[in-house]
C-alpha cells in the first residue's frame, strides 16, 4: 500500500489545507449561482420534486426524466451535494438536470440530514437508503435499475465513494464520478471541522474511502481542480493510487485553473472535459 499523506502538526497549517471558504472568500457568490441554476432548472419539464426516500424531512430527492421517454428505460445519474456534511442541499446541484435529461439520462439530486444534528454514519446510511430506493423504484421513474451511476461534489464525493465501495449495498452501481471529493477523514477529525462533525475514531476507520476497496465492476472517474487546496489534490491522488492497487481502472480528468467552487459547474457542461467524461461514463 502507498504511504499515507503527511499532514502538518500545526493546527493553522492543517486547517488551511481544507478551508475552501478561506481560500475563496467569494464563496457566497458561488452558492447564489447554484441556487439560481437550481431554480432555473425547474422550468424544464419532467421533474419529480421532494420525493421521500426515508422518514426524515431531509431524506428527499429531486429527479428529472428525459422529456421523450424511449422504449427502453433510461440510465440514471444520482448526484450528491457537498457542504462538508453540514450545509447546502439538493437544489445546489439541480442545475445540470435538464442537460442530462436532454441527452436521455435521468438525473437525481439527493439530500440528507446535516451534522451536528446527525452523525456522519447516519448520513452514509441515508445515502444507502436513497440508492436502494432509486434502484427499487427505478421502473416507476422510467429508469433502468441496472444502469445507475452515482456522483458527488466535495462531501458528496465522499458519500459517493462510500457507496461505490460498499459490498453490502445491494445496488449494482455501474459508475462512480467524484468531483473534488474527501476520501480520508483522519485529517478532517483533527481540523476546524471537528466540533461540528464530531467524528469518532471508528468513523475515521470505517468511513474513509482510502481505507476501503471499490466494488468490482464499477467504472471509476475522478476530478479535482488544478487550483484547489493541497488537501483535496493530495487526497484524490492517494485514493487513485490505492484503488488502482486494488486492481481497478480509474480515469482522472484534469481540470486546470478550476477551483473548488467552480469545478462542479462543469458536470453538466458537455463541451468541457468533465461533462464529456460524465457522458462517457454513462455511455452517452
Amino acid at each position: 500500500m502507498p504511504k499515507p499523506l503527511r499532514y502538518p502538526a500545526d493546527q493553522a497549517a492543517l486547517d488551511a489545507m481544507f478551508s475552501n471558504r478561506a481560500r475563496w472568500p467569494n464563496f457566497a457568490d458561488h452558492f447564489a449561482r447554484w441556487q439560481k441554476a437550481g431554480r432555473d432548472a425547474l422550468q424544464a419539464p419532467g421533474w419529480s420534486l421532494d420525493v421521500p426516500y426515508g422518514p426524515g424531512p431531509r431524506q428527499v430527492l429531486d429527479l428529472i426524466r428525459p422529456p421523450a421517454m424511449a422504449a427502453r428505460r433510461t440510465p440514471l445519474f444520482a448526484f450528491i451535494h457537498g457542504g462538508y456534511w453540514q450545509s447546502l442541499d439538493k437544489a445546489d446541484v439541480r442545475g445540470p438536470g435538464p442537460a442530462f435529461a436532454a441527452r436521455g439520462i435521468a438525473y437525481a439530486t439527493l439530500e440528507y440530514a446535516l451534522c451536528p444534528n446527525v452523525t456522519l454514519s447516519a448520513i452514509v446510511g441515508q445515502m444507502r437508503a436513497a440508492l436502494a430506493f432509486l434502484w427499487r423504484e427505478a421502473p416507476r421513474f422510467g429508469c433502468d435499475p441496472d444502469r445507475i451511476y452515482v456522483g458527488g461534489h466535495s462531501a458528496g464525493g465522499h458519500l459517493a465513494a462510500m457507496l461505490a465501495s460498499d459490498p453490502s449495498l445491494g445496488v449494482p452501481i455501474k459508475g462512480f464520478f467524484s468531483v473534488s471529493g474527501v476520501y480520508d477523514l483522519a485529517p478532517i477529525r483533527r481540523s476546524y471541522l471537528q466540533p461540528v462533525l464530531r467524528l469518532t475514531e471508528r468513523e475515521v476507520a470505517t468511513l474513509s474511502p482510502v481505507r476501503r476497496k471499490p466494488n468490482p465492476g464499477t467504472n471509476l472517474w475522478l476530478t479535482v481542480g488544478g487550483d484547489e487546496l493541497d488537501g483535496f489534490v493530495g487526497q484524490q491522488a492517494e485514493l487513485a493510487q490505492r484503488w488502482r492497487r486494488a486492481g481497478d481502472s480509474i480515469v482522472e480528468i484534469p481540470a486546470p485553473k478550476l477551483g473548488h467552487f467552480d469545478i462542479v459547474d462543469q458536470i453538466g457542461n458537455f463541451r468541457h472535459p468533465i461533462g464529456k467524461a460524465a457522458l462517457a461514463m454513462i455511455g452517452r
